[in-house]
């Protein structure tokens, strides 16, 4: 039935009710729309920008307001890999709400003053990226600063005038000044949104890279959309997918997005470790006080990944779901012996982080099933736990290694020895010669040791670095986690 429903030009459209710089709309989008193309094509707004198109540049940022954990929440993310369907129920904040020609916002004002504009293609997304930033924290220094722009390129300024705008506005604007009442008039209304979100069921002549897409509420939504949809792809922030459609111009029969899914927007510690919900973004991890605390190494790799725009809705279940060999946080979870939480109509199972993958981009979940929780025991005290990964840029890059360590001792013997890789192999790896040497041969010389791991692996020459390259980077990170362990 659903093959011949797209044969005979039938799509799932969705149905969308949102606010749009302080106005109410209601829109029947079609499947798999950008909030870009949304911004640009549907609404005729064009400050929003089109550059990159697949989250690299930030020159399409704009800002989404929305409850979570009891507050109202303005976040940045980049408006060509965010699709517009997730925009249900949140408050859309483009540059052309914060200002006008007779009437600047503080913002556009500090970089008007600082001569922090040339060609201006950049600009609105550096605006943007500023509102979120002091609409969320009062006094930012420069280290955050930098952490809010490192998604944002700009060709023209040299950053330097940029820079100096923001950190003038981090001493002397108005907190109330930033984010303006009709923002804050809209705020109770977020909390006390209800209105449900449509499949429409439609035909069009139009060709779509996205045939249908769905939306689910609740965890027996979708199972039930698993089901009835077995060819359907999974997203949950969908940074990786929809670069594949921008860029790649991938089609898709099918997309079940699972990301506002209420139970699966949840971090707790409990007894067995924290448990991650497949919805919990990057930032949301960041900004958990339990992994902070208790995961500080999952906290760090998070900080080098993409930018705060792609941290702020793409997520961890989506990194390992995706299975990629340079995930960056994927030999992290292996030596921290994270534990998958399966979910399918047939109920529940778990399975060990280190059977999940089965080779280049394959794994072990099954039709119908879906990634519901990452689960990360609580290492001991005395852990030494590691990440690191090496890329051509600082910010804002792919890896082309990535790696993890974790050694534990009790007394003067060493009883745990991890050491994992991405970027070396077809998955993510655990060296099987570091876990031998150490726990038998602990005085070893760290060179003897680095080669020996290094021997281990045949990594590929691609784009991102030379095989000779990916050896180089296996011994240089081996050394240094056992400088850092020795000293």
């Amino acid at each position: 039935m659903e093959k011949d429903l797209l044969n005979s030009g039938i799509h799932a459209y969705t149905r969308i009710s949102f606010f749009l710089n302080g106005e109410a709309k209601k829109l029947e989008i079609a499947p798999g729309l950008s909030s870009l193309d949304l911004i640009n094509k549907t609404l005729h707004l064009y400050g929003t920008k089109c550059s990159c198109n697949e989250g690299d540049c930030g020159a399409c940022t704009v800002v989404i307001a929305h409850p979570f954990e009891g507050n109202i929440v303005y976040e940045a993310i980049n408006s060509c890999l965010y699709p517009a369907a997730r925009l249900h129920g949140k408050h859309l904040i483009t540059v052309e709400g914060l200002g006008s020609d007779e009437d600047l916002h503080p913002i556009q004002t500090a970089i008007l003053e600082h001569h922090a504009s040339q060609c201006g293609y950049c600009t609105p997304g550096f605006v943007m990226s500023m509102f979120a930033l002091f609409a969320s924290i009062k006094e930012p220094d420069k280290e955050t600063i930098l952490a809010a722009l490192e998604g944002n390129l700009c060709r023209c300024t040299g950053y330097q005038s940029i820079l100096e705008a923001a950190e003038e506005l981090a001493i002397s604007h108005d907190p109330q000044s930033i984010v303006p009442q009709w923002c804050r008039d809209i705020e109770p209304l977020l909390f006390t949104f209800d209105t449900p979100i449509e499949t429409i069921n439609r035909s069009s002549e139009s060709h779509f890279l996205i045939d249908n897409y769905y939306k689910a509420g609740s965890t027996s939504e979708l199972i039930a959309l698993l089901a009835a949809h077995p060819e359907a792809a999974l997203i949950a922030g969908g940074t990786d997918v929809m670069v594949q459609v921008n860029v790649s111009r991938k089609h898709f029969k099918a997309l079940i997005d699972l990301g506002d899914i209420p139970e699966l927007q949840k971090i707790s510690l409990r007894p067995d470790g924290l448990h991650i919900g497949a919805g919990v973004t990057y930032s949301q991890i960041m900004d958990s006080g339990i992994a902070r605390c208790d995961y500080p190494a999952m906290v760090e790799i998070i900080r080098v990944i993409a930018s705060k725009q792609i941290r702020n809705f793409g997520t961890l279940a989506g990194n390992v779901a995706n299975a990629s060999p340079i995930g960056d946080t994927l030999p992290l979870l292996l030596v921290y012996d994270a534990i998958l939480l399966l979910e399918s109509a047939s109920g529940q199972h778990s399975l060990a982080l280190r059977d999940f993958f089965l080779a280049y981009r394959k794994t072990a979940l099954q039709s119908g099933e879906y990634i519901r929780e990452i689960i990360l025991p609580l290492p001991s005290r005395n852990a030494f736990i590691r990440s690191m990964k090496s890329a051509k840029r600082k910010s804002v890059d792919i890896s082309a290694v990535a790696s993890a360590i974790r050694i534990e001792r009790d007394g003067d013997r060493i009883i745990k020895a991890d050491l994992a890789f991405g970027g070396v192999a077809a998955t993510p790896v655990l060296s099987t010669n570091f876990k031998d040497l150490l726990l038998k041969e602990p005085s070893l010389n760290a060179n003897v040791i680095a080669e020996a791991v290094a021997d281990e692996f045949t990594p590929m020459s691609d784009v991102r670095g030379s095989a000779e390259y990916r050896r180089q980077m296996v011994i240089n990170h081996t050394l240094k986690y056992l400088e850092a362990y020795h000293g």
